[in-house]
């Protein structure tokens, strides 16, 4: 992931989650792009909760940045964290 992270935003640390959208110009094509996870990022994280918890976690906001929300400003981060706590309830929804 550093190195990820190094290569395509020039920045020389690691990182969870890295998204890689792509430019769409036909509208119906529902690819939007790639994500990348930190496997030993939710691995760690996941020692007090959950492995799938975490990573759930990690691909819902790699995705979130796929389609356009971003956490430059607190405002985009509280809109961003809240869309993000949506999705993963109705994924950890209990039966």
């Amino acid at each position: 992931m550093k190195h990820l992270n190094f290569k395509f935003r020039k920045k020389n640390k690691t990182t969870d989650v890295l998204s890689f959208p792509i430019k769409i110009k036909n509208k119906r094509n529902l690819y939007v792009g790639d994500i990348a996870v930190s496997y030993e990022i939710i691995k760690e994280r996941s020692k007090d909760t959950n492995f799938s918890l975490e990573f759930d976690k990690m691909w819902i906001h790699g995705y979130l940045h796929l389609i356009g929300y971003d956490h430059k400003k607190f405002s985009d981060y509280k809109r961003m964290f809240k869309k993000e706590k949506l999705i993963l309830k109705y994924f950890h929804k209990k039966n």
